[in-house]
């Protein structure tokens, strides 16, 4: 498929994103977006610019964000494993059009054949919000590959594979404690206080 590219400068690095377990589906919840306007609001709020890394817009044309390998902004706790496409269009009032939606399954299937194991989900799946809307065509997007709940991350407590020796280490070592269960909650984000005892188990182990 084709892809207009973009030279966005961003505001400072990019982080680059290790792990890609999820593709996240969003709207624009404008009926007049640009990647390029996307761009500018986002620069606006202090970010380092665009949050998606694909935009496709009602007349099928599909524009790149930020490069794929690199962590976006655009689902809060979950950029560091995740693709997310912005759909141009209020989905809340909208109906998708069909070169849109054909341009969307297009990209979609796309980025699943380069990740067999993506989960894709919609926006709201992750955080409070009515993204991508009620009207969202999501099942004819994702063409009988949604893998929704029971295979989202943050729904195990099992360590990724890649990072199962380090968890250990750090249960070892007396870093975390588990909860009921011992589960150790290993894909949800840490709070700040988590992350202060965390600390302070670490300076007493190392001496710091």
């Amino acid at each position: 498929m084709q892809i207009i590219s973009n030279n966005f400068a961003w505001a400072f690095e990019l982080k680059p994103r290790s792990v890609t377990t999820h593709l996240i589906l969003h709207h624009a919840a404008a009926s007049n977006a640009t990647a390029e306007g996307i761009h500018a609001y986002h620069l606006s709020k202090g970010w380092a610019g665009i949050a998606y890394h694909y935009f496709v817009s009602k007349s099928g044309a599909v524009y790149s964000g930020r490069p794929e390998n690199m962590c976006g902004g655009h689902t809060a706790n979950w950029n560091y494993c995740s693709i997310g496409i912005c759909f141009e269009g209020n989905f809340e009032t909208e109906e998708m059009p069909e070169a849109q939606l054909k341009a969307g399954i297009e990209l979609v299937s796309d980025i699943a054949s380069r990740y067999p194991s993506i989960v894709i989900a919609r926006h709201s799946y992750f955080n409070q919000t009515a993204c991508p809307g009620k009207n969202f065509p999501f099942t004819k997007l994702v063409s009988g590959k949604e893998s929704e709940p029971e295979k989202d991350a943050e729904h195990t407590d099992k360590p990724s594979d890649w990072a199962e020796s380090a968890c250990s280490w750090a249960v070892e070592k007396g870093l975390f404690l588990g909860g009921e269960n011992n589960n150790f909650r290993w894909r949800e984000a840490l709070t700040r206080q988590e992350l202060a005892l965390v600390l302070e188990r670490a300076s007493k182990l190392f001496g710091v």
